[in-house]
């Protein structure tokens, strides 16, 4: 399982990482085509937003990967320090049927663009294939979730936790 999730990982931190240098360069290209060569290129503005989005969506994943969600803390001295390993798996079951929740509705608006054959403006994708990020992101960490509720010892300490 920890193999998994390692692959997992790098597989996502990757394609995030080339859709920001997608970003990058179709926003520096444009930059340079308009400043130097007094043109553009066709889309390039679309295309940077769109790879912005999966590399959005894939940081959902990342940092649901490091454990490092921004949470609200004011009820963490609430429960007896003899609770936390329970409170923090159920915490991660309800995350996890969060996520699935998510996801299922974020198939169904997938599929809703893909059976009216939406297309982005300017460039003429069809929009299904962009907006699949969003299924995958949220499957992905529903998945995360319930692999950390079943063996906590997989799960990162945040960075941001005291003692």
């Amino acid at each position: 399982m920890a193999a998994f999730l390692k692959w997992l990982l790098r597989a996502e931190s990757l394609v995030a990482a080339i859709a920001y240098i997608i970003v990058a360069s179709l926003l520096l290209g444009e930059i340079v085509a308009r400043e130097i060569f007094a043109t553009t290129i066709w889309g390039s503005q679309r295309m940077a937003i769109y790879a912005a989005i999966y590399a959005g969506f894939l940081g959902l994943c990342l940092a649901t990967a490091a454990n490092s969600h921004l949470r609200p803390q004011f009820a963490d001295k609430w429960w007896p320090s003899r609770w936390t390993h329970g409170i923090d798996r159920l915490g991660d079951v309800i995350s996890a049927a969060l996520f699935i929740w998510l996801g299922v509705v974020g198939l169904e608006y997938v599929h809703a663009s893909y059976e009216v054959n939406e297309t982005a403006p300017v460039i003429r994708w069809e929009l299904w294939w962009i907006q699949s990020v969003i299924v995958y992101a949220f499957f992905s960490s529903a998945v995360r979730h319930i692999v950390f509720a079943i063996r906590p010892d997989l799960k990162p300490i945040p960075d941001f936790v005291e003692g």
